[in-house]
């Protein structure tokens, strides 16, 4: 049994109201992480990085960083150049 089943069932008999304020904690929660996850990468990358992330078909793309912006990086695969979530990208490794 995971961590998650009891909670499923603690779950199944909230009201409406209570799912309601549970879903925007974890909302909050999930958006709080993928920040702290882009603030980490945004330290690690400069222009010229060599990056991987999922592309939008679930394929990994490999590339280079060609600008670095708040929330998001241009990576030039190649083929075309990804507007691409800095908390979506895994930084290469010499």
């Amino acid at each position: 049994m995971t961590p998650i089943t009891p909670a499923k069932e603690l779950i199944a008999h909230l009201t409406i109201d209570d799912m309601l304020e549970l879903n925007t904690f974890l909302v909050g929660r999930i958006k709080a992480k993928q920040n702290e996850e882009g603030r980490r990468m945004k330290r690690q990358l400069f222009v010229g990085s060599k990056v991987s992330f999922r592309d939008n078909d679930g394929r990994m793309a490999e590339g280079k960083v060609t600008k670095i912006m708040r929330k998001f990086a241009k990576v030039d695969t190649g083929d075309t150049i990804w507007r691409v979530p800095l908390n979506r990208l895994n930084k290469e490794t010499a």
